[in-house]
Order: C-alpha cells, then sequence, then structure tokens
C-alpha cells in the first residue's frame, strides 16, 4: 500500500507540474536615459520533492520543499563598473531528521563588484564563489543533473565557506581571443585565533576551444546551440591546506537541434593539520547527457566517487541517471533523478528526485 501511495504521489506531482508549467521569456530591466546605467532584477526557483532512503534506518524521508529561492540583481554603472547580487534560502521547508522544517533564513549568496579595465584584466570583489573546479563554479540555474556534484563542495565547511564563497579579492582576464581564462584570487579562508592566519590563495587556469566562456559563472548544457571544448586546471593553498585540480567541459552540437554534453572534474583536497575536517581525498565527478531537441529531453547520467587516503575513512560512490523536460530551456524546465549511493562500508541507499525550476535573469 505504501508503494503504490508513493508512486500515485509521484505521479500526480509530474502531471500537475508539467500542466501548470508556462514558459518564461520576459525580463525585468531598467536602463537609464543615457544609457549608461542598468538595473536587472531576476529570481531561481528550484522546486523539489525527494525521497531518500536514511541511513541506518528502514525510513525513507520525504519532502517537499524549495531546494533553492533566490532573488539576482545586475547594476551596470558606465562601461567599466558592475555588480551582481543575489540572496538564497536554500532547502527551505526541508525537514531534517528530528523532523522540523527548515525555516528559510534569506541570507546574501553572492556579491560581486566588478571593475574592468579591458577584457584582459578585470578585478572582482566580495563575496566570490570560490574556482576550485569547473563544477565549482558553475551557475546553479544551468546544472546538468538535479544538483551539483555530491563532491564538489567538501572544503565549504572546514575552510569557513558559505556554500563555496569566500570573502576576497580576485583578478580575472581573457587572452588570447579570449579563449584563455586566468584567475587568480585572495581571500579570507580559516581566520584562525586574533585573526591571525595567513590568507588563502586560489588560481585556475582555463582554455577555451572553439567558443569561448567570459562570464562570471560557467554554464552548462546550451542545449545544442554552442560549441565548447574548455580545459582547466585549479590550485588552492592556505598554510597546511591545499587542492589541487583538473577538469573538462565539452558542449557539441549534433544536427537537427540536438546536442552533446560531457563534463569531468578531478580534485584532491587536503586539509592537513591546518582543517582537520578535511582529511586527505580525491573526489571525482563525470557527467554527460543528450539533448534532443525536436523532444526538448534531455536523458543524462551523473557519476562520483569520494576516496580518502586513510584506510579508516569510508569511501563511497554515487551514480545517478535522469531526465529533464526543457520544457522552455534553463528558464523553465522539469528534471527526474534516481540516485544509489554506494559506501564501502555499510548499505547501500536510494534517492529519488523530482525538480521543477524556473529561472530568469
Amino acid at each position: 500500500m505504501r508503494t503504490r501511495m508513493r508512486s500515485a504521489t509521484w505521479g500526480l506531482l509530474l502531471v500537475t507540474s508539467v500542466g501548470v508549467a508556462t514558459p518564461a521569456d520576459a525580463q525585468l530591466q531598467w536602463t537609464s536615459k543615457d544609457e549608461k546605467m542598468n538595473f536587472k532584477i531576476g529570481l531561481l526557483g528550484q522546486m523539489q520533492a525527494e525521497m531518500a532512503d536514511v541511513a541506518g534506518t528502514n525510513d525513507t524521508a520525504t519532502n517537499l520543499f524549495f531546494r533553492r529561492a533566490r532573488l539576482l540583481m545586475g547594476f551596470t554603472l558606465g562601461e567599466k563598473l558592475s555588480v551582481f547580487f543575489e540572496t538564497d534560502s536554500p532547502n527551505l521547508g526541508k525537514s531534517n531528521n528530528a523532523g522540523v522544517k527548515d525555516t528559510g533564513d534569506i541570507f546574501i549568496q553572492d556579491f560581486v563588484v566588478t571593475y574592468k579595465v579591458s577584457p584582459k584584466f578585470m578585478l572582482d570583489g566580495g563575496m566570490l564563489l570560490v574556482e576550485t573546479s569547473y563544477n565549482h563554479t558553475q551557475s546553479a540555474a544551468t546544472l546538468l543533473a538535479t544538483d551539483y556534484g555530491p563532491y564538489s563542495f567538501v572544503e565549504s565547511a572546514p575552510m569557513t565557506e558559505r556554500v563555496g564563497r569566500d570573502y576576497g579579492l580576485r583578478a580575472r582576464g581573457y587572452l588570447a581571443d579570449s579563449h584563455l581564462e586566468y584567475r587568480a584570487g585572495i581571500y579570507q579562508g580559516v581566520r584562525g585565533i586574533n585573526a591571525a592566519n595567513d590568507l588563502r590563495f586560489t588560481g585556475r587556469l582555463m582554455y577555451s576551444f572553439f567558443t569561448p566562456q567570459v562570464g562570471l559563472f560557467y554554464r552548462g548544457t546550451s542545449l545544442g546551440k554552442t560549441r565548447t571544448l574548455s580545459i582547466g586546471t585549479s590550485y588552492d593553498v592556505q598554510e597546511k591546506y591545499d587542492s589541487f585540480g583538473v577538469d573538462l567541459f565539452y558542449d557539441q552540437p549534433v544536427g537537427d537541434g540536438n546536442g552533446f554534453v560531457l563534463q569531468a572534474d578531478y580534485v584532491q583536497p587536503d586539509g592537513g593539520t591546518f582543517a582537520p575536517t578535511l582529511p586527505n581525498q580525491t573526489d571525482m565527478l563525470i557527467e554527460t547527457g543528450f539533448y534532443f531537441g525536436s523532444a526538448k529531453i534531455l536523458p543524462f547520467v551523473q557519476y562520483a566517487t569520494q576516496n580518502f587516503d586513510a584506510a579508516s575513512r569510508v569511501d563511497e560512490e554515487r551514480l545517478t541517471a535522469g531526465l529533464t523536460y526543457y520544457i522552455n530551456g534553463h528558464n523553465n524546465n522539469l528534471k527526474l533523478s534516481y540516485t544509489e549511493i554506494k559506501p564501502d562500508v555499510g548499505e547501500s541507499r536510494t534517492q529519488i528526485n523530482l525538480q521543477w525550476q524556473i529561472f530568469q535573469f
């Protein structure tokens, strides 16, 4: 009976979501009379249904909540100065294991002031998404799967970040006809007693063949519109902590509006004695999908592993398979996914997600 009720619930949610989903094309934007100042506002809403096995029990947690509820704002002040501002209230309404719903504290997710001397040199200051891998630096609105890789943000809590963001100043630029991107940042990191720790340094290089990327955040699939092959490497260090990563992103149109996409990320973070809650490990993410333009659907697969250097730690792998219906591209879509979580020790668990995304900016 319980299985039938759950199947009926998911079926109803899916039918209802498809029935009420409508295209979102409008954009709220204001421009001054001299066209030197511009302001626009947008939103990202990811409404999600989730069923997940609870580790160590026979229970299945069932939730209806907002995975992300964000307000986005952008300011352009002349040709050189711009501001990107974003709030979030993640997991709004989701219940924890004690049965308490998240009350939805709203906080600043991103605040980036950019001064553009030229495309070859610009400065980003504020609360920045740290560039430790391609997936880590992606926009949440264009992810291939229902979420980031499960181990893409393992350094966030040990390095006292806020969802992968840190306070700092970063140089960023695009060379070789914008195909070569560099990022070099100095961040707060873990301040320690009397805020006496050394500051944190992060560097990244990425070369994009074919169509370059020149935005603040990296993108996901173009849904068969743009050909891109990007290869990147990152290094992050603060005292005894460091992280090294390499990654690849490939997006290829395949005739008649179809498209193939592939991403691979390899990251080795090690907190050492500086951040002992971040043990030495190797994290990998591989995800791929194929977009069928005529049907507006994209089957995808995501595979991720977390392997610790210490034998006493429990390694883990996750395999996710899913399907996205792009009602109106990234502005309006439905994603359904099934995940199997396999630790080296203990029982495997499963998780099912249905996500409806509304995005406009």
